[in-house]
């Protein structure tokens, strides 16, 4: 009787940790639940047009019964590969029916808040494993699902639905070291959290994959010699593995190696994807605490921020490590090292100068999947072992003795976490005007599925308006241009389709330039862009220098377009000669 009311005040207490994380991710997100459905984190473009689109692309997709991982309604007729691409297809499929009832916009903002209180949970609960105290579990969680890592990806969900990763990890500790569990079902749980990661992020999956790997090498040494069965269930368990994640992961994982429109060169350059050692202990304007002089010389630094774990949490840490031994502190503080160490790339920096260190990150960067990861992710995995380090300083603390000694690990807690904090909730806008006629019967004077020229022309950054166009339009169209990752000329990765006569000429005009002059030759050309596209229609929205860019068009097609719910249109447009 007393087992099952510790059961059920045990996960009373769960619940409640999850619902305080998930308030603190709806305050972080700050206005963006004044109106959910319409205001989001950039407005819908740039980096969020892209997870927006991607949210609408995949209940699309399968409803028609075409392959989600490639997509000719984006950079037509190329396409894009959606393995290469921030695609989230395991949560885009979940929240499906959100989508196409209340629209991708609120399915973006549920996935963020879940991102941030989820993962916290997650953590949460993996540490508990480990700390009997939930609040030293909770303190942890929260390092790790609001640290710098996530507040600077706030609005990359394949960066921050990051709840699977410290499973992935206790599930090869489970099956090294505990083994009181049945191998297969071990196996399948491992397969399947493995298999679910990479329909979120793949780049994550691949740092896992790593890091585990080095737990486990570290476990068995530490356990070393192993007794045969215990090395026959660790095998049983990892095959099982593999048998369920190659069924589930093969055909994405197939796609992306040697699917269409891969990407051969890296995505990230190594300045910008790796970290400073002193960006480790250098506040930045991602944190509450960040003294102007600290801001000022973390610009300094090439690379990342996210890294940042702060002074007070690496003194715990340090203090712990001399107080108290433990196998958990010993294995735990070496992924820790590891991980903070993978996250400086290939070169040593210090204080924004580079020195002639090698580090260890030269040794794997070559190999698949890890030539396209940006070093920088491992700052995830570092402050999860930074706050599983952390709580169980507070529990050693708790437990010690002495109500100083409490109120010591109360007030260790909140300057560990302060520093960390955020500065502010994250800013949101609302989200970009759509006409009417994407969103009108209107939208049936295109033909579906044929190829309409956008403007203004999507490109990369924050002018990718027409793909939140497109999206709202429930894919009917599709269009040349795109903000997204793919293959340049070279192979070598670009963020949009690599430029033509007809995307420089309209983005002279976006821009305030003088329209060019519409030569035969640059007809001709423009011509053969419409003709590669398959441009059946040319649409225009509100856009800066409007009048002008229809004078352009209108000159370009040989007539005036039809005025419809907010847009220009001219239907079966093709270039006109002089």
């Amino acid at each position: 009787m007393n087992g099952l009311v510790d059961r059920l005040h045990a996960r009373r207490t769960q619940l409640l940790v999850l619902l305080a994380f998930l308030g603190l991710a709806v305050l972080l997100l700050g206005s963006t639940w004044m109106s959910p459905t319409t205001r989001t984190l950039g407005g819908g473009v740039g980096d969020p047009g892209i997870f927006t689109w991607s949210l609408r692309w995949t209940p699309f997709a399968i409803g028609r019964q075409i392959s989600p991982l490639f997509s000719d309604y984006l950079n037509h007729p190329d396409g894009i590969n959606l393995m290469w691409n921030t695609w989230v297809p395991l949560p885009g499929l979940l929240l499906s029916p959100l989508t196409l009832a209340f629209g991708p916009v609120l399915s973006l903002n549920v996935l963020l808040t879940l991102a941030y209180g989820l993962s916290a949970w997650s953590a949460y609960l993996a540490i508990h494993r480990y700390v009997p105290n939930h609040a030293a579990a909770a303190a942890g969680g929260l390092v790790y699902g609001f640290s710098p890592a996530m507040i600077a990806h706030s609005h990359h969900l394949n960066l921050i639905l990051v709840f699977l990763l410290p499973w992935l990890l206790v599930l090869v500790e489970e099956i090294a070291v505990h083994q009181d569990r049945s191998p297969v079902w071990l196996g399948v749980a491992l397969g399947l959290a493995g298999a679910a990661q990479v329909l979120i992020g793949v780049e994550l999956f691949t740092g896992a994959v790593l890091l585990g790997g080095l737990l486990l090498v570290a476990l068995v040494a530490m356990r070393a010699p192993s007794p045969r069965g215990q090395v026959r269930y660790a095998a049983t368990a990892f095959a099982v593995s593999l048998v369920v994640f190659g069924v589930l992961a093969a055909w994405p994982l197939k796609e992306q190696v040697t699917g269409p429109a891969r990407v051969h060169g890296d995505i990230t350059e190594e300045v910008r994807g790796s970290s400073d050692l002193l960006a480790v202990v250098t506040p930045s304007r991602l944190s509450a605490i960040a003294p102007q002089v600290a801001v000022h010389l973390g610009d300094r630094f090439a690379g990342s921020r996210e890294t940042y774990l702060g002074i007070p949490l690496l003194l715990v840490v340090a203090a712990l490590l001399v107080r108290h031994r433990s196998p958990v502190v010993g294995i735990c503080a070496a992924m820790l090292l590891v991980s903070l160490v993978l996250s400086l790339g290939s070169g040593l920096r210090v204080g924004g100068h580079a020195t002639p260190v090698r580090l260890p990150w030269t040794a794997v960067e070559s190999l698949p999947l890890l030539r396209n990861m940006v070093p920088a992710r491992f700052a995830l995995f570092t402050a999860l072992f930074a706050g599983l380090l952390l709580a169980v300083a507070l529990d050693a603390l708790w437990w010690d003795g002495g109500w100083w000694r409490r109120a010591l690990a109360v007030a260790t807690a909140l300057a560990v976490l302060a520093f960390l904090a955020p500065p502010a909730p994250l800013p949101s806008s609302p989200v970009v005007a759509t006409p009417a006629f994407f969103t009108t019967s209107a939208l049936a004077a295109l033909p579906r599925d044929e190829v309409a020229l956008v403007v203004p022309f999507p490109q990369k950054g924050r002018a990718n308006r027409a793909m939140l166009w497109q999206t709202e339009a429930g894919m009917w169209f599709k269009m040349p241009g795109g903000y997204f990752v793919g293959p340049g000329p070279d192979g070598d990765a670009v963020r949009e389709a690599p430029p033509s006569t007809t995307s420089l000429a309209l983005d002279r005009i976006q821009r305030g330039g003088r329209p060019p002059d519409l030569t035969p030759a640059l007809r001709g050309q423009m011509a053969r862009d419409f003709v590669r596209w398959r441009v059946r229609s040319v649409v225009l929205g509100p856009m800066p220098h409007r009048r002008v860019m229809a004078g352009f068009l209108s000159d370009l097609l040989g007539r005036a377009p039809q005025r419809l719910a907010g847009v220009e249109l001219w239907g079966e447009a093709s270039v006109a000669p002089l």
